[in-house]
């Protein structure tokens, strides 16, 4: 898997820069079009200006794909309540689409705020511009300009269709949010420019194990530990350490005493995926 160069994000990650001729707009068929999707590039170079920590752009690999489509169901009942904690938090970030497609978000106020991009000959294009509004009793109002809606330029499917293809966006950004919070996740830093194996991938995406990065800074690989199982056959060396131990005084009751373990060297070790120590529990 190649993560090619993709401008938008060296803009958004440099703040410092200029103004890059190379961030465009999708030309739509109605003026109104361009109006609205300027105004989100604007919105967007303002956001940039204020030195927001946008954190590195994450790419989703498999295991956390499975991961996030397993709990789908259950995040779903609390959609409201995560889409207010993340606005609480202002949570924003970059997620890379596919080989060319990047999507810039911002939670706020109950709302999620999405700008969606293309990569073409080294020019990032804004393909749409939306807003899902999130609201106590589980539902959500979608927020896009009409114009766009039926710009054929835009969006190419009905208009029941591009909705549908907005909201499903919505839902895999909060759920992938949802599931790097509240599930074990493995990061995993691509530097730039050398191919990287990431260990533990299942044999029927061994095409995706290794992952060059050029897209011009580091990248995050968010992995699950609940499909991996880590082999780890390497001599470990254990610096000493204070702990408390528990211990029993002539009466037979237990106390406490501070003591230090000397350094020492430990073999490696085997830790079976979740899943498998789950269906090992539930067999019992």
């Amino acid at each position: 898997m190649i993560i090619k160069e993709r401008t938008i994000i060296n803009r958004i990650l440099r703040p410092d820069n200029d103004r890059n001729s190379l961030i465009k707009y999708l030309a739509g068929e109605d003026p109104s079009s361009t109006e609205i999707l300027v105004e989100a590039l604007d919105e967007l170079e303002n956001l940039r200006s204020k030195h927001i920590e946008w954190g590195l752009p994450e790419l989703i690999m498999p295991s956390f794909r499975e991961v996030m489509d397993k709990s789908m169901e259950s995040f779903n009942k609390i959609d409201y309540q995560l889409i207010h904690e993340f606005g609480e938090a202002r949570i924003c970030g970059i997620l890379l689409f596919d080989q060319s497609d990047t999507v810039v978000y911002r939670f706020e106020n109950d709302k999620v705020k999405f700008w969606y991009f293309t990569e073409k000959n080294k020019i990032s294009t804004l393909c749409f511009y939306f807003e899902i509004e999130a609201f106590d009793d589980n539902s959500r109002e979608s927020v896009v300009a009409e114009c766009l809606l039926n710009d054929k330029q835009i969006f190419s499917t009905s208009r029941e269709d591009s909705i549908f293809i907005l909201q499903n966006i919505a839902t895999e950004i909060v759920l992938y949010n949802a599931v790097k919070k509240y599930v074990q996740v493995e990061i995993v830093e691509i530097p730039l420019g050398k191919f990287t194996d990431i260990h533990g991938t299942p044999l029927e995406f061994v095409e995706k194990k290794k992952v060059i990065n050029n897209t011009g800074q580091k990248v995050v690989v968010l992995d699950s530990k609940w499909f991996r199982k880590i082999i780890n056959n390497n001599a470990i060396f254990v610096r000493g350490f204070f702990r408390l131990q528990r211990k029993k005084n002539s009466l037979g009751e237990w106390y406490k005493e501070l003591i230090f373990v000397e350094s020492y060297v430990r073999n490696g070790y085997h830790r079976d995926a979740l899943i498998e120590k789950y269906k090992k529990s539930n067999e019992l």
